[in-house]
């Protein structure tokens, strides 16, 4: 810390340039492979039927990605300031601060995922770390979000009258396609009505 607050910003310079721009170019590319690896890590079971990670995953990791340039940048160009005023520089603590704040976006990409298997529906929602289930034989009401020209299905949301789980679907993606599958074979064995809600 005491050095980052000595250090000249002349030095720093090539550093953070260099360091914020793979993280604005790599923001776009890395969050895929990332959040799939350490997902698959914590959380892969062969009782899956279906695991689902929705693009809020990725968009908050590269958010992460794009947060910690800002914040180097920020540090640099208000150290820059300080220095052409030759006032003594007392934000390093704010800048280091911001950048363990980072650690949240990465924490919610990596905790937020659907999947589905023998006993119901799972889910972690973007803003919580918990999981939430609904057992097959508990669900009330399923229905399914339709585009109104295109009969395009965006999302199945499942609720045992306490909880609500919505699950994303994308015709091109195989995992919401178990899923569905999957949701349709548990609808003939219960019996319920899958009602659609045009958008």
């Amino acid at each position: 810390m005491q050095f980052l607050r000595n250090v000249d910003s002349d030095t720093l310079t090539p550093y953070i340039a260099v360091t914020c721009i793979l993280l604005v170019m790599s923001s776009f590319l890395v969050p895929f492979p990332v959040v799939m690896f350490v997902q698959d890590l914590l959380f892969f079971s062969y009782d899956h039927t279906a695991f689902i990670r929705p693009s809020e995953a990725y968009s908050s990791f590269s958010f992460g990605m794009i947060w910690i340039a800002i914040v180097l940048f920020s540090f640099f160009l208000t150290k820059r300031i300080y220095e052409k005023k030759d006032l003594k520089y007392n934000l390093t603590i704010v800048h280091a601060v911001l950048l363990i704040m980072s650690i949240v976006p990465f924490t919610l990409s990596i905790y937020h995922y659907h999947y589905v298997d023998d006993v119901g529906i799972h889910s972690n929602k973007f803003e919580t770390i918990s999981e939430v289930s609904i057992a097959w034989e508990d669900i009330e009401e399923v229905t399914r979000s339709v585009d109104n020209e295109t009969y395009r299905v965006y999302t199945y949301t499942i609720s045992d009258g306490r909880e609500t789980i919505a699950i994303p679907y994308d015709p091109q993606d195989h995992e919401t396609l178990a899923a569905q599958d999957a949701i349709k074979q548990q609808s003939e064995k219960y019996d319920w009505e899958i009602k659609d809600h045009f958008r």
